[in-house]
């Protein structure tokens, strides 16, 4: 017999049923990994609840199952029962055989994986979630020219995803390919130009790139991502380092020398004033400034 809906969790008397079932949907809607605790009140609604939840119970058996894979091999049983389930109420849908790619995928049967994934995608190439699996596998076995031409591939396709840009851009600085890396962040500043993360990320790799003209790059961006937010102190840093290399690099006039070091002088003074609005420990601050004073050109 089903509980009165108003029945408290056994597990946390200060949580009724209609709470239970508001945290599911709360943890749903913001993509919460906190597994042990999605399984505990997701078993639990779907063993005395099951009626009140009505076709929203799916979507439960489906982020229970996610949450149970994460406590795997304890869970398997869960798992195992919420694909059952699942399946028998959807015998042709494409988030079922996700579901039972990624149950493949944890028994490390790759290739069992890959060809659910491959059949996906022949089925329905919109459907995005088989080619991040299939980038996953392919690092997960270490395989990462495989996983850089997958993603290449799926970029194809859905090229506004802008964090797929970033995991492209990060496998290509792994292989020091940064002229490509480069093209990923293009990407990403023509689509988020006030995103001061990205002008940093921009600066970053130029700078790593080196040579006058990408220190030079490198700085401007450095300039535009602190310009974004005058709290970024890594920009910060690397105005300072930049502006002062370039002042102490070739043969340049002592105005441009001057400009370099007057950038590195506001830098310096940015990041001590960053730290004294945070409130540091008064030893960091006076070990900080020492490090920024033997940086600084004179």
């Amino acid at each position: 017999m089903l509980r009165d809906p108003e029945t408290v969790h056994p597990v946390n008397e200060n949580k009724t049923w209609p709470e239970i079932r508001d945290k599911l949907r709360e943890w749903r809607k913001d993509h919460v990994r906190c597994s042990d605790k999605i399984v505990e009140l997701g078993e639990y609604a779907l063993a005395h609840y099951s009626s009140h939840l009505g076709n929203e119970k799916w979507a439960v058996y489906e982020q229970l199952c996610v949450a149970a894979l994460d406590l795997c091999p304890g869970k398997m049983k869960v798992v195992n029962r919420c694909i059952q389930k699942l399946a028998e109420q959807f015998p042709s849908s494409l988030r079922v055989s996700m579901l039972e790619g990624l149950k493949s995928e944890y028994l490390k049967k790759w290739d069992e994986a890959l060809e659910m994934y491959n059949s996906m995608i022949e089925y329905e190439p919109t459907f995005p979630a088989p080619y991040k699996r299939k980038v996953s596998i392919y690092k997960a076995q270490g395989k990462i020219p495989e996983a850089v031409s997958e993603l290449n591939t799926y970029l194809d396709t859905f090229s506004c995803d802008h964090e797929s840009w970033l995991e492209l851009a990060d496998l290509y600085i792994g292989q020091q390919c940064y002229k490509q890396a480069l093209f990923c962040v293009e990407e990403l500043l023509l689509q988020h130009p006030h995103n001061h993360l990205f002008h940093q990320r921009y600066a970053d790799i130029l700078h790593t790139l080196g040579g006058k003209e990408n220190l030079e790059a490198s700085c401007k961006y450095y300039c535009k991502a602190a310009e974004l937010n005058s709290g970024n102190v890594r920009a910060l840093y690397g105005v300072l380092m930049s502006s002062s290399t370039l002042a102490s690099i070739g043969k340049i006039s002592a105005k441009v020398k001057s400009d370099h070091q007057t950038l590195a002088a506001w830098a310096c003074d940015m990041i001590e004033e960053h730290y004294k609005a945070e409130r540091v420990d008064k030893s960091v601050i006076v070990e900080t400034a020492s490090v920024l004073d033997k940086l600084s050109l004179k």
